[in-house]
């Protein structure tokens, strides 16, 4: 009984220290034993202690001096284990409280403190658990699990998300709701990874993400990096564009089967505009593939229809006919006699920094869609300006596409489209690109460490992509080279954008 009863203070004493501030930790009084060194030597999990959760032990990692990194090889909504650990010194706290190595079970689904204290030290150590790759995962089950094979109607799903310990702002929530589903994209949509449209009944946030009811999934079947949507949008992100769309990279399960890599976006969204700008924004897309059912009009210089998009909400009469007014004047102010006025010109019409900034971002990427084809998006607010942007769709950008010479770093390309030569003609508006690029230019090497940090990051996802769909040996329209793994297509992404960069440079230095 004396036994026991000793035990238990001891229990409680150690349990104080765990729960002490950090001051009280260290000053805690030292106990006979001498350490050399106070550190944590393993860290696992076992099957014998984890039965319903664990397939097989997972060693982890211990990196650096601070981190510790495990590995789970499954899927794992439920991350409540047990760890085995082996450490020098005098006991380890988890979480703020004592942990009995192979005994006590700790909820690992956000990063977890581990501190091993012997005598009058301690450290500590950051636990960081990931299930499969590491990315969110995403589980859609359609109802009666029905195959979803249409852009047009939607199927009834059950959603389920859970955020990884790694994820940005991971909260460790997991999102449970119903949402509806459809095919959504032009040809991306007859690829066999299919890219989808999600729409909740009501606004919800996606993994911290502010809050709304649309949301896309993007396969990036044919840009074996699945990285260059994401450069384009923190390039977006660090230029004077008013909004960018919010991303994050997901596992998707649908209907129990593992699908793969996806981009999850929020859908663009004029409120975001709206937000910065007043409520009579309206957002605009110039489209080659606009639908019978769109509503569309046309301007001289611009071949292909202009859709007015973000129309849940009814439009009147009155301001689709001065949204089309203001388009045509400004499309016949830009090719007048007199366009470089700067009172009556073309600047009375056109925000000028995101014309540039999206002009730049574009002709960087050498963005096909872009020569005033598809997804060029633009908003225009009633009393103001056309602003151009959000940008969108660069998976057949950055050298990715093997038609007209558009694979080339070098050479001139959104500066084709009739409104943009037009504007490169006034040495106002390119002496704001050329001011702006060196801007762009001066941020390359945080481009490129965003592109290392990605890359890195997708590493185990993309291995199990490619289980999947096998494509990094194959050619996927519209692919210029075929390279055969995921280092060199990001190397290969790395040196055309640096040389691109490097020949944009030299360009407008002569200018």
């Amino acid at each position: 009984m004396l036994k026991q009863l000793l035990h238990l203070l001891g229990l409680l004493f150690l349990l104080s220290a765990c729960t002490g501030n950090d001051d009280e930790k260290e000053q805690a009084t030292a106990p006979p034993v001498i350490y050399n060194k106070v550190e944590l030597l393993s860290v696992s999990f076992h099957t014998s202690d984890n039965d319903t959760l664990l397939l097989e032990d997972v060693e982890c990692s211990i990196v650096g001096d601070s981190i510790v990194e495990c590995w789970m090889p499954d899927f794992m909504p439920d991350k409540r284990l047990v760890p085995r650990f082996e450490f020098s010194g005098e006991y380890v706290c988890i979480d703020g409280r004592q942990a009995l190595s192979g005994q006590t079970a700790f909820d690992f689904r956000t990063p977890i403190e581990l501190r091993v204290f012997g005598g009058q030290f301690s450290k500590r150590y950051v636990v960081y658990v990931h299930s499969f790759t590491g990315l969110p995962v995403m589980w859609i089950d359609t109802e009666n699990h029905q195959t979803i094979t249409s852009k047009d109607e939607y199927l009834h799903a059950h959603f389920r998300l859970l955020d990884d310990v790694s994820t940005t702002h991971a909260t460790s929530r997991i999102i449970d709701d119903d949402v509806n589903i459809k095919g959504r994209g032009n040809s991306t949509w007859f690829m066999s990874k299919k890219p989808y449209l999600l729409k909740f009944d009501k606004d919800v946030s996606l993994l911290s993400e502010p809050f709304t009811k649309s949301w896309v999934l993007i396969n990036n079947y044919s840009d074996k990096t699945m990285l260059r949507n994401s450069v384009a949008f923190y390039m977006s992100s660090i230029s004077k564009l008013v909004y960018t769309p919010r991303t994050h990279f997901v596992e998707l399960i649908l209907n129990g089967e593992h699908n793969g890599t996806y981009l999850l976006s929020e859908k663009l969204n004029l409120d975001r505009i709206r937000d910065k700008f007043g409520f009579d924004d309206f957002l605009l897309q110039i489209d080659a593939r606009a639908a019978d059912d769109d509503i569309t009009f046309h301007v001289p210089h611009i071949h292909h229809p202009i859709v007015l998009e973000d129309t849940d909400d009814d439009v009147s009469e009155e301001s689709l006919a001065y949204i089309k007014r203001f388009l045509n004047e400004a499309d016949s102010v830009l090719f007048s006699d007199d366009y470089t006025d700067p009172v009556s010109g073309w600047q009375r019409y056109i925000d000028v920094p995101s014309f540039v900034d999206w002009y730049l971002i574009n002709e960087i990427a050498r963005n096909n869609d872009a020569l005033f084809f598809s997804s060029c998006y633009m908003s225009l607010r009633i009393g103001g300006k056309l602003r151009m942007g959000p940008v969108w769709d660069f998976d057949i950008a950055f050298g990715n596409i093997n038609y007209d010479d558009n694979f080339l770093p070098e050479g001139f390309w959104i500066s084709r489209t009739p409104w943009f030569r037009r504007l490169l003609s006034d040495p106002v508006f390119m002496a704001r690109v050329k001011q702006r690029f060196d801007y762009f230019y001066s941020r390359k090497s945080d481009i490129m460490h965003f592109i290392d940090l990605n890359a890195e990051y997708l590493t185990r996802s993309v291995q199990e992509n490619e289980k999947i769909w096998h494509t990094l040996n194959k050619a996927v329209w519209p692919n210029y080279k075929v390279l055969g793994n995921y280092p060199d297509e990001v190397k290969e992404l790395k040196d055309w954008l640096n040389t691109r960069l490097d020949w944009m440079k030299s360009e407008y230095d002569k200018k």
